[in-house]
Parts: C-alpha cells; structure tokens; sequence
C-alpha cells in the first residue's frame, strides 16, 4: 500500500473510518416540482387579429389605486417594430426553454445515482448467524456497497431539494418571460383593433328645404 496523496485542492479529504457527524435532516424547501415549460406560439399571432381577453389575477391587498385622468398626449404605435421585437423576444424564449428542458432531463432521471449513492464493489462471503438455530450460515454477495455510498446518499439527500428548488425557479422565470411576451403581443392587437375601428362616422343625411 502507498500513502494517501495530498491534493491542494481538497485540504479535507473523505476519511471513510471517521464517525459520521452530519445526521441533521434535509432541510424542508417546501415545494420543488419544476414546471413543464413550452412555448406556445410558432409565431405570434398577428394584429390584424382581434385581441382576445386575458385573466389577469388580482395582485395581493386588492386593484391597484386609480391614476387620475389627464391628457395622456400625442403618442405613435409602430407595429412594425413591435413585431419585430416579439417575434425576437419569442425566438430567444424558446432557446431558453429548450435548454432549460434539456437540462432538466439530465437532472431530474440522475438524482438517485449522481452522486455515488449506489457505488458498489466485488463482494464475498459473508458469514450470518441465526439466532433461532445457533448456527453460521455462509452467503455469497456478488456486490456490496462502498464506504463511499453511505456519506453519498446524505449529501444527495440535501442537494437533490437544492437543485429541484434551482430548476425551479429558472421555469418559474421562463413561465413569466411568456406571459410578458403574450401581453405585450396583446398590446399591439388592442393598438391595432382600436385604430381598424377609429375612423369617422358618415355625414350625416341631406336636408332639403323648399
């Protein structure tokens, strides 16, 4: 046998014969499903099409208070290049989505092995005694587990909540960044309505007088 190796990358190495003192419970995250995220338009929909209505939830403490009318001035809507940016914003939402979905398929399936948690080595004889009959019995393990698996199944324990609260929280994101380019794809089919329907009434029936 050869002496241990110091690395200067790892002042404290794993010592399997040291008594395990890290016996606190995985602390409670609360809930960590991470949402299936997709997007839902191949392109956004056009605004020559009627905006449909959206549900939008009350925030907490109530609506908000309302702001005092006034001239709101001279504004200009460019549907051209509100277009061109949602249909940007909608491109670079589904790269996001696609990573984010391909990271969580790696994560998710790897969680109860990733960390060394089933590690085993060639097992042998294992000798059993029965108290009922006094007696040893031999028994043959084609494996057993490493030192390391015990101490990998506590970490796994802690880190598997941490990297589900992670995961998380970045589809949470990416549900947000959708609703925002829905409202704002929204916007521009109110601003596109309302001009289709602002235009002056006719004049009104000529009056004849003899």
């Amino acid at each position: 046998m050869t002496d241990p190796i110091t690395s200067q990358y790892d002042p404290h190495p794993f010592d399997p014969n040291a008594q395990a003192n890290n016996n606190a419970p995985p602390p409670d995250l609360g809930n960590t499903d991470s949402p299936d995220v997709k997007v839902a338009w191949d392109t956004r929909p056009s605004f020559n099409k009627d905006p449909q209505d959206i549900n939008e939830p009350t925030p907490p403490g109530g609506p908000p208070p309302q702001q005092s009318s006034g001239d709101a001035q001279d504004f200009k809507v460019r549907y051209e290049e509100i277009g061109t940016q949602v249909s940007s914003m909608l491109e670079r939402a589904r790269g996001l989505v696609n990573q984010y979905e391909d990271l969580r398929s790696k994560v998710l399936p790897a969680e109860g092995s990733i960390f060394g948690q089933n590690s085993v080595i060639p097992g042998g004889d294992v000798n059993v005694y029965d108290s009922g009959s006094h007696t040893w019995t031999s028994h043959h393990q084609d494996t057993a587990p490493t030192a390391f698996a015990k101490p990998a199944q506590d970490f796994a324990g802690h880190m598997n909540p941490a990297q589900q609260k992670a995961l998380q929280a970045v589809g949470s994101a990416l549900e947000i960044i959708g609703e925002y380019i829905a409202l704002v794809n929204h916007s521009g089919q109110v601003y596109a309505a309302a001009d289709r329907k602002s235009k002056f009434p006719g004049p009104p029936p000529k009056i004849y007088k003899r």
